[in-house]
C-alpha cells in the first residue's frame, strides 16, 4: 500500500537504480517479494523492469544467487530471459548450477514452456548455425558437445546429439562442428583420454583426418599423448584411399565430350597435372592414353614451355616417360630456356629416365645440344655431382663442349666441390684440367673462389698448373679476396705452396699448425741476404731493412705486428743480435751511472773527489748530429741530455772545489733522471718492457688531467690563504699550493691543521673554513682521485694495445738501425729464413733432429687410412651386386618398388652459388611444394 502510494504520487520512482546499477526489481527479486515484482512488472513496460545492473546481471540472475524460487518462478512467467549471460558469461541456469541449487533447475524445466519459443530454437540451433555465438560457446569457442567430449559424458554426448537431430541437424554435422581452432569433439576427446568416447565420436561419423589451425589431426595428439590404444582405435577405423576411381572418372568426362584443352593459370592441362601426381601416368589406364586428343596434349606446353615429358623427367617417373615414348612423342621439343628433356633428367640426376631417353635418342645432337645459356646435359650432371648420370653420358658419346661463358663440366663440378664427378671427367678427357674460360680461369681459380676445399687439393694434386687470369689473379689471390679460410690453409698444407706463392701475393695467410711441430717461415718477411749484398754494389738498388714490419708501423696494423709469424720474426731477431747489442748499450750506460750513484751516496760537501766522467756523453754528440730533427722527438734521448749535462755540472765542480750547493742540485737532478732514464732502457724487453710503456701512457693522462684541474687546487689554495691567518702552512700563497697539493692524496691533518686551532679558538672564520674544507673533500680527495682512478682502469685495454704497438715499434726501429750498420758477414750468420718449433717437446737440438719427420704419421692416422679404403672397396662391391640383381630382376620381368625411384627424392633446383642458375622464380617450386603436402 505504501509502495501504492509513492508511485500515485512520483510514477517515475519505479526505473530508480542504486549506485550498482540495480533497479527495484532487482531487489524485490533478491529478497523473494513477489506481490512487488508483480506489481512492479504491472505498472511499467518490460523493458524497464528487465534491466540490467553495472554487473550485467537481471533481475533472474539476483533471484537465483539468493536462492529465491518463488521469484524465479514469477519472473520466469513474466517473461524473463533465462540464457541472457552477465559480464562473467554466467546465466541464470549457470549460476544454478555452481550454487547447487538443484531445485532451481527443476523450476526453470517445469516453467520452460514459458519460455518464448524462439528462446528454446536459440538454445540448440544456434551453436550449428553460427548465430549468438555469446548464447552458446565459452571464450575457447566450445559447443556444449566439445565439453560432453572432453569430460568423458558419453549419455550427455547422446542427448546433444539426440536434441541436434530433432531440430534438423544431422549427426555427423554436429560430431564434427569446429570451435575457434578448429578443434572437433574427437580432438577434445582424445584429450580426455576416454577411449569410449573416442569410440563413440568415430561412430558417429567424426573425421579422423580433421586439421586444426596448427594442421594437427586427432591422432597426432594421440601419439604425443603416447595413447596406444587411442592410436590404434583410430588407425583401424581409418582407410585411406590413395585411388578412387580417378581412370574412371576422366574416361567418363572424355566419353561426356569434357573439353581436354583448358588450362589452368600456369598453361597446365589435365596430363601436367597427372603426372604431378603420385605414381603419374600410371593414374590412368592404356585407354585414356590411346585418345585421339592425347598426342596433341603431350605436345602442349605452359607458360614455361614445358610439356608434360619434361614434367616427367624431371620428376624422374621413368614409366610415365615409358608411356610417353611409346606414343611417339617428339624429344627435340624444348622450354623457353632452350631445355630439353634429356636436359631435365641429367640436371635432377635421374639415371634411369636418362637411360630410357638415350636409348630413344635417334639423333646424336641431342646429347651434346646446349640450353640458353650453352649448358649440355653433361654440364647440368657434373653441376648437380651425379656421377651414374656423367657415366652414363660419356659412355653414350657426350662431348666436353664449353658453355657460353667457356666453362667445361669440370668448371661446374668444381664450383659445387664435386670431387667424385671431377675425378671422373678427368679420367675421361685430363687436358680439361688446365682449361680456360672466357676470363683466363681454370677449373682452380673458380674452386678456389667458391671455396670448394676438396676440390682444390685434388686438382693440386693432379698437377694443375698455377696461373694467372684476366685479371692477374692466381687462384691463391681468389682464396684471399673471397675471404676462403680453408682453402687458404689446405693451400699452405699443400706441397705447391712455394709455387702458388710466386705469384705477386697481395697479402699473406695465417701459418697453420702441423700437429706437434710448428714451422714460422719469414720468407716474405724480409728480403734474401743476397739481395742485400748486391744492394751494397749497386748503389741504384736500396733494401730496407725490416721493410714489411716497418710498413705495418707506419699504417697502425697492431693486428699483423702481433700475428705469431710477425712476434717470432721479431723473437729471432731479438735472440740473435738485438739482445747482445742492447745489453752491450745497457753495459756501457751502466758504467757512467753507477758511479754516479757512488758519488752522491759517499760523498759529502766537504769532500774532495776527482771521479770519472760520464762516459755516455762521448757518443751523444755524433748520433744527435746524425739522427738531427728525429733525434729530439724521443724523450729518452732528451733526457740524456739533461742528464749529462747536470752531472757534469756536478763531477766538474767537485773537482774544482766549487763552493755553494748548487752542485748538489744538479747531482741530485743528475742521479733522478739517469735512473728514471735506466728504466726507459728497460721498456725494450719484452715480459716487462710493456710495462714501463704502459706507465708511460698513464703518467701522460695523469698531467693531462692535473693541469686541467691545477685551477681548482689554486681556488682551494687561495681560500685557505685567505681564511686562515695565523697557519704558517698557509702563509704564503706557494706554501698554501703546496700543502693543497699535498691534502690532495689524502694527507689532510686535521687534527692539527683544523680541530687544535677550532678548540683553542684561533679561528677568524670558523663556519666558513670548515665549509670549505668539507667541499675541498669532496672534491679533491674523493672526486678527483676516483675519477682519475676511473679514467685508468677504463682505458686499461686500450693503453695496453697502444702500449704493445709502440713495444713493438721500438723492436723494429732497433733492429732496422742495427741491420743498416752490420756488416752482411754478420749479419748472414746470424739471420734465419725459418724457425721450426716443438712446443711439447724439450729444447734439445740432437734429439729434434733425430726425431723431426713430419711426413710420418701416427698409427692411428694410418688405421683411418686403410678403413676408409676397405669402405671404399665394400661400397664398389655393393654398386655392383646391386646393378646385378637389377638386371636379374629385370630379365625375370618383375617390378619391384624399388625401379619407381630414379636419382635423389628431393627435387633441388640450381645452387645459389652456381653461375648457370635459373634468374627468374620457377613456378616448380609451388607444384613441388603441393606434391610433398599432399604425400604427407
Amino acid at each position: 500500500s505504501q509502495l501504492e502510494g509513492l508511485v500515485r504520487r512520483n510514477p517515475g520512482v519505479l526505473r530508480e537504480e542504486d549506485d550498482s546499477g540495480a533497479s527495484l526489481v532487482h531487489h524485490a527479486a533478491g529478497a523473494g517479494n513477489v506481490p512487488v515484482i508483480r506489481f512492479i512488472c504491472s505498472n511499467t513496460l518490460r523493458d524497464e523492469w528487465n534491466l540490467y545492473d553495472d554487473e550485467g546481471s537481471m533481475p533472474l540472475h539476483w533471484a537465483v544467487e539468493r536462492n529465491q524460487s518463488e521469484s524465479c518462478r514469477a519472473l520466469l512467467e513474466l517473461g524473463a530471459e533465462p540464457n541472457v549471460l552477465n559480464k562473467a558469461l554466467m546465466s541464470p541456469l549457470h549460476l544454478a548450477v555452481s550454487h547447487q541449487h538443484n531445485h532451481l533447475v527443476k523450476v526453470r524445466h517445469s516453467l520452460y514452456r514459458h519460455v518464448p519459443s524462439p528462446s528454446k530454437t536459440l538454445l540448440i540451433s544456434h551453436p550449428l548455425r553460427g548465430k549468438c555465438m555469446n548464447l552458446c560457446q565459452n571464450k575457447l569457442g566450445h559447443f556444449a558437445i566439445h565439453a560432453a567430449a572432453f569430460a568423458g559424458a558419453k549419455k550427455a554426448m547422446e542427448v546433444i546429439l539426440k536434441a541436434g537431430e530433432e531440430m534438423g541437424h544431422s549427426i555427423e554435422e554436429h560430431i564434427n562442428v569446429l570451435d575457434k581452432s578448429c578443434c572437433s569433439p574427437l580432438h577434445m576427446a582424445v584429450r580426455g583420454g576416454n577411449v569410449d568416447i573416442i569410440k563413440f565420436c568415430i561412430q558417429k561419423g567424426a573425421k579422423i583426418d580433421q586439421q586444426q589451425m596448427d594442421r594437427s589431426t586427432a591422432l597426432h595428439f594421440a601419439c604425443s599423448q603416447g595413447a596406444t590404444e587411442a592410436v590404434k582405435l583410430m588407425l583401424s577405423s581409418y582407410s585411406r584411399v590413395d585411388r578412387i576411381g580417378l581412370n574412371l572418372t576422366v574416361a567418363l568426362l572424355l566419353s561426356k565430350g569434357a573439353n581436354v584443352n583448358i588450362k589452368d593459370k600456369s598453361g597446365c592441362n589435365f596430363l601436367h597435372l597427372a603426372i604431378l601426381q603420385p605414381k603419374g601416368l600410371k593414374n590412368l589406364t592404356g585407354d585414356i592414353l590411346q585418345h585421339s586428343s592425347m598426342l596433341d596434349l603431350l605436345s602442349t606446353e605452359d607458360n614455361e614451355g614445358c610439356t608434360p615429358l619434361h614434367y616427367a623427367c624431371r620428376l624422374g617417373i621413368h614409366e610415365s616417360v615409358k608411356n610417353i615414348l611409346v606414343l611417339q612423342v617428339s624429344l627435340e621439343r624444348k622450354s623457353k630456356d632452350k631445355k630439353s628433356a634429356l636436359h631435365f633428367a641429367a640436371q635432377y640426376g635421374r639415371i634411369n629416365t636418362c637411360q630410357h631417353l638415350l636409348e630413344t635418342i635417334t639423333d646424336s645432337r641431342l646429347l651434346n645440344e646446349g640450353d640458353e645459356r650453352g649448358l649440355t646435359p653433361l654440364h647440368l650432371a657434373s653441376g648437380g655431382g651425379h656421377t651414374k648420370v656423367v657415366e652414363l653420358l660419356l659412355r653414350k658419346g657426350a662431348l666436353f663442349h664449353s658453355d657460353y661463358k667457356g666453362w667445361t663440366c669440370l668448371h661446374h663440378a668444381a664450383a659445387e666441390g664435386y670431387t667424385q664427378t671431377m675425378k671422373i671427367v678427368l679420367a675421361n678427357n685430363i687436358k680439361l684440367l688446365d682449361k680456360l674460360d672466357e676470363d683466363g680461369s681454370t677449373a682452380l681459380h673458380v674452386a678456389a673462389r667458391e671455396g670448394q676445399v676438396a676440390a682444390v687439393r685434388l686438382l693440386l694434386q693432379r698437377g694443375a698448373e698455377i696461373s694467372l687470369n684476366k685479371s692477374h689473379a692466381s687462384f691463391f689471390h681468389e682464396a684471399l679476396q673471397h675471404r676462403r679460410k680453408d682453402v687458404v690453409n689446405a693451400i699452405i698444407d699443400s706441397d705447391r705452396f712455394d709455387q702458388s706463392c710466386g705469384l705477386r701475393v697481395a697479402k699473406l695467410p695465417k701459418s697453420p699448425r702441423f700437429g706437434f711441430l710448428i714451422e714460422y717461415n719469414f720468407q716474405w718477411l724480409q728480403a734474401p741476404i743476397a739481395l742485400k749484398k748486391h744492394a751494397k754494389t749497386n748503389k741504384s738498388l736500396k733494401v730496407q731493412p725490416l721493410a714489411a714490419l716497418n710498413a705495418m708501423v707506419n699504417y697502425n696494423r697492431i693486428e699483423l705486428l702481433t700475428h705469431p709469424v710477425c712476434k717470432k720474426y721479431l723473437e729471432m731477431k731479438w735472440v740473435a743480435y738485438g739482445s747482445v747489442a742492447h745489453l752491450l748499450n745497457l753495459f756501457v750506460y751502466l758504467l757512467g751511472l753507477l758511479p754516479l750513484t757512488h758519488l752522491i751516496v759517499s760523498l759529502r760537501p766537504s769532500l774532495d773527489y776527482t771521479g770519472p766522467d760520464n762516459t755516455t756523453a762521448v757518443t751523444m754528440v755524433p748520433i744527435s748530429f746524425r739522427e738531427r730533427l728525429s733525434y729530439l722527438k724521443d724523450i729518452s734521448n732528451i733526457q740524456d741530455w739533461y742528464s749529462i749535462i747536470f752531472s757534469l755540472l756536478f763531477v766538474i765542480a767537485l773537482f774544482f772545489n766549487a763552493e755553494g750547493s748548487w752542485h748538489w742540485q744538479a747531482g741530485a737532478l743528475a742521479i733522478i733522471m739517469s735512473w728514471v732514464n735506466f728504466l726507459l732502457y728497460l721498456q725494450r724487453f719484452e715480459h716487462f718492457g710493456i710495462y714501463v710503456v704502459m706507465f708511460q701512457e698513464i703518467a701522460r693522462t695523469l698531467f693531462k688531467i692535473l693541469l686541467l684541474f691545477f685551477f681548482l687546487m689554486l681556488a682551494f689554495a687561495l681560500v685557505f690563504h685567505a681564511l686562515m691567518l695565523n697557519q704558517e702552512e698557509f702563509e704564503r700563497l706557494d706554501l698554501s699550493l703546496i700543502q693543497i697539493f699535498v691534502m690532495m692524496v689524502g694527507e689532510l691533518n686535521y687534527q692539527s691543521n683544523f680541530l687544535d686551532i677550532y678548540l683553542h679558538n684561533k679561528f677568524p672564520f670558523p663556519f666558513i673554513t670548515f665549509y670549505m674544507l668539507v667541499l675541498f673533500i669532496i672534491f679533491m680527495p674523493i672526486l678527483l682521485m676516483n675519477m682519475m682512478i676511473g679514467l685508468a682502469v677504463g682505458d686499461i685495454a686500450e693503453v695496453q694495445r697502444s702500449a704493445a704497438l709502440k713495444r713493438i715499434a721500438m723492436q723494429i726501429e732497433l733492429h732496422t738501425n742495427l741491420e743498416e750498420k752490420m756488416p752482411y758477414w754478420l749479419l748472414k750468420r746470424v739471420d734465419q729464413s725459418s724457425i721450426t718449433i716443438y712446443p711439447n717437446r724439450k729444447s734439445n737440438e740432437v734429439r729434434t733432429h733425430l726425431l723431426t719427420n713430419s711426413s710420418n704419421s701416427t698409427s692411428v692416422e694410418a688405421e683411418l687410412r686403410k678403413q676408409k679404403q676397405r669402405l671404399k672397396e665394400i661400397s664398389s662391391v655393393l654398386e655392383k651386386q646391386h646393378d646385378l640383381m637389377k638386371l636379374m630382376i629385370q630379365k625375370m620381368e618383375i617390378i619391384s618398388e624399388a625401379d619407381e625411384h630414379d636419382g635423389p627424392t628431393e627435387v633441388k633446383g640450381y645452387r645459389q652459388r652456381s653461375n648457370w642458375g635459373q634468374a627468374k622464380c620457377s613456378k616448380w617450386i609451388p607444384l613441388m611444394k603441393a606434391i610433398k603436402r599432399k604425400n604427407v
